[in-house]
């Protein structure tokens, strides 16, 4: 395949948009050539794609994902998740072990690398459990299932609250070299709520969950990172606290990364229409002050990388009310899109501004390095894991004809900026917006699509 005319953004290299246009060469699945647009003279072999216009980006990955395979299919399956993700760019997903049955054994995992094997359209990485039927008392074949090929451990949904238990997984994860991912959330505390704990809450007659519910975990398992010398990684972390908690076990050196997700970049609990169970996730969406604190912390590099955490449920069970319904929203197909509009518009305040080239880190090599992986890059010899995206596309996001199986998107009928048209995965399409079927030329008057 041949790629022309675009603009290259490669956080790996340190190519800005307004570096030259250019043209790239993909052969067997790898980056073969790169050059100055013009330079590169089409084979009669290959297939050409006109990228004029667009903005040529290393693959996403996307450190949170929720695929429900196994027992949930109804709500996505792989085969659905993994379009999704090339929908948004991503090329690398990591499937987090909350399924049903979780991925907490040696069978189980290897039944889901089966079906990873059949269905998957990109790079899915899993994540297996921590504890024994996510129960927080008894490890998992932590050895056995890193040798399987699981990239890190994690009870996601619930935390593991003994910290005797979470102070011998770290432990073991560090003799692996493996990664804990926590869900930083203190039951108690959250108790009986649904949204953030704010006067929103209680002007709907909600049950707030209070910030300190994030913070006071982050605070705990901070400190047995300090004993053990282990790496942790605390996901979607919502609030100032926890951002404070962060910084400061950085700076003492500890090995703690963190991420942060679009809808709590985009949204807050004051935007929240009647009980719209679409705006109902785990954490809750927060106050302004926290979505601000985010954005800083994202700028200062506090906050390493941004992840989705999508979670696909039925409609019928976003339909049961916002007490009854389940948490999470999908937002694979969305995340790039509008965290570029959130961080790098030119309404957002200089100081925490960023530039594109900032944003893709964020979606590439942050998670690439949180997860001890090859950086992605569109240097020659690196793999075709790429996305063409239209900066010039605006257009109305409708959850109900999406790839994903779910419609739970806050961001239903929202005018999106941005676009991605085509994702390549090993030089393969996996993902093709269908306008850019013009974008194909032909050669000697044959169409080479």
């Amino acid at each position: 395949m041949l790629i022309k005319n675009c603009l290259p953004c490669d956080p790996a290299a340190k190519v800005e948009k307004k570096a030259a246009l250019c043209d790239l060469r993909i052969d067997h699945g790898m980056i073969s050539e790169i050059e100055k647009a013009g330079k590169l003279e089409a084979r009669s072999s290959e297939t050409v794609f006109d990228g004029e216009g667009l903005w040529l980006l290393p693959g996403f990955i996307d450190l949170h994902t929720h695929l429900r395979d196994l027992g949930q299919s109804a709500k996505e399956d792989v085969a659905t998740g993994t379009l999704a993700a090339a929908t948004g760019g991503y090329t690398t997903v990591v499937a987090m072990a909350n399924t049903v049955p979780p991925i907490d054994n040696p069978a189980i995992f290897t039944k889901l690398l089966q079906i990873i094997k059949e269905k998957a359209l990109i790079e899915v990485l899993p994540i297996a459990c921590v504890t024994q039927n996510m129960a927080g008392s008894e490890l998992t074949e932590m050895a056995l299932l890193s040798q399987l090929g699981a990239v890190g451990f994690s009870d996601d949904g619930l935390p593991v609250t003994n910290l005797a238990v979470m102070r011998r997984a770290l432990e073991q994860s560090k003799a692996l070299g493996s990664l804990i991912v926590s869900h930083p959330e203190d039951k108690d505390l959250s108790g009986p709520g649904t949204m953030n704990e704010s006067v929103y809450a209680t002007a709907k007659g909600l049950a707030g969950v209070t910030t300190a519910s994030e913070a006071a975990c982050i605070a705990r398992e901070i400190e047995v990172v300090r004993i053990t010398g282990a790496a942790l990684h605390f996901a979607h972390v919502s609030a100032r606290a926890s951002i404070k908690l962060i910084e400061r076990a950085k700076a003492d050196g500890l090995p703690v990364t963190c991420d942060t997700t679009p809808h709590h970049l985009t949204l807050t609990d004051s935007e929240i229409p009647g009980y719209d169970a679409n705006y109902k996730m785990n954490p809750p969406l927060r106050s302004k002050k926290d979505q601000e604190a985010l954005v800083q912390a994202l700028k200062s590099g506090v906050i390493d990388a941004i992840a989705t955490d999508h979670a696909p449920h039925t409609v019928g069970e976003k339909e049961k009310g916002f007490n009854g319904a389940p948490c999470g929203v999908i937002g694979l197909e969305t995340a790039f899109a509008l965290c570029l509009e959130r961080l790098a518009d030119e309404s957002v305040p200089a100081a925490d501004r960023h530039s594109l080239l900032e944003v893709v880190r964020l979606f590439t090599t942050a998670p690439a390095r949180i997860l001890g992986i090859t950086e992605p890059s569109l240097k020659v010899g690196a793999a075709a894991n790429l996305s063409l995206f239209d900066p010039s596309n605006h257009w109305l996001y409708n959850a109900h004809k999406a790839a994903s199986k779910s419609e739970n998107s806050p961001f239903n009928g929202h005018l999106i900026r941005g676009r991605t048209v085509l994702t390549l995965w090993g030089g393969k399409v996996a993902y093709q917006h269908e306008p850019a079927t013009s974008r194909w030329l032909a050669i000697e008057g044959l169409a080479l699509k």
